[in-house]
């Protein structure tokens, strides 16, 4: 059973009581919160393990407080609402969420998430790259901190941006399989629409690389995965 805590921010009751007992029956610690200004609160008193954060609320919106949360801090954060459209995903990507989730939805697949990003954010990155550094022409991959810098320029990268660049340069050149970047973004092979969220992510994070310079990028093979080449490594 797990001991981390999960932050549920919903101004619907009956979702927030459907999530808190299906999150304490997975084993979780649940705190709640009915808007962003609480939910706030509670992120700057209490250890946070992620956040699931409803979009559409009164006040400052989902999107504006995962922002807010992502320049501050690296917890994850999941996004919940009622709109399913390619254009509305990406926009929460933007704002810096790991995973975006449509209503209706299955408590249990919320909770197989919720599992599948804290075995990054808790077990598998801390086990393998905390205090690592990591530098491949003029990128510096910093493992400790989850952070990437081209040259003198920050990348702002997510938390799940961070995990697909560190897999994709974890040796220059070679193909890391799509199930294996799946899981690094929390989704599977299986899941509908988790091949699309990897695309999506791909994107997101080949514009942060390119727009801070010209190389590396991140080539794609299809039906087979990404790899990262450089100028003299393209295939």
């Amino acid at each position: 059973m797990s001991s981390q805590t999960v932050l549920v921010v919903d101004d619907e009751p009956r979702m927030v009581a459907m999530l808190e007992l299906a999150l304490g029956a997975a084993g979780y610690e649940v705190r709640t919160a009915p808007d962003a200004e609480r939910a706030w609160r509670v992120l700057q008193e209490e250890a946070i393990a992620l956040v699931v954060l409803d979009v559409m609320m009164p006040g400052t919106s989902g999107l504006e407080l995962c922002q807010r949360i992502r320049e501050h801090a690296s917890v994850p954060v999941i996004l919940l609402t009622a709109k399913d459209a390619a254009a509305d995903r990406v926009e929460g990507l933007e704002a810096g969420a790991d995973d975006y989730l449509a209503k209706p939805f299955s408590p249990r697949e919320l909770v197989l998430r919720v599992g599948a990003i804290l075995r990054w954010t808790s077990h598998r990155e801390p086990a393998k790259v905390v205090g690592t550094r990591r530098r491949v022409g003029d990128l510096t991959l910093d493992a400790a901190l989850s952070m990437g810098r081209r040259g003198e320029r920050d990348l702002h990268l997510t938390p799940s941006e961070f995990r697909l660049l560190w897999l994709l340069t974890d040796e220059v050149g070679t193909l890391v399989a799509t199930d294996r970047l799946l899981e690094a973004i929390g989704h599977d092979s299986d899941r509908w629409g988790g091949r699309a969220a990897l695309r999506t992510a791909i994107y997101r994070l080949r514009g942060k690389i390119e727009d801070a310079g010209a190389e590396p990028c991140i080539a794609t093979e299809h039906g087979r995965g990404y790899r990262f080449v450089t100028a003299g490594r393209r295939p």
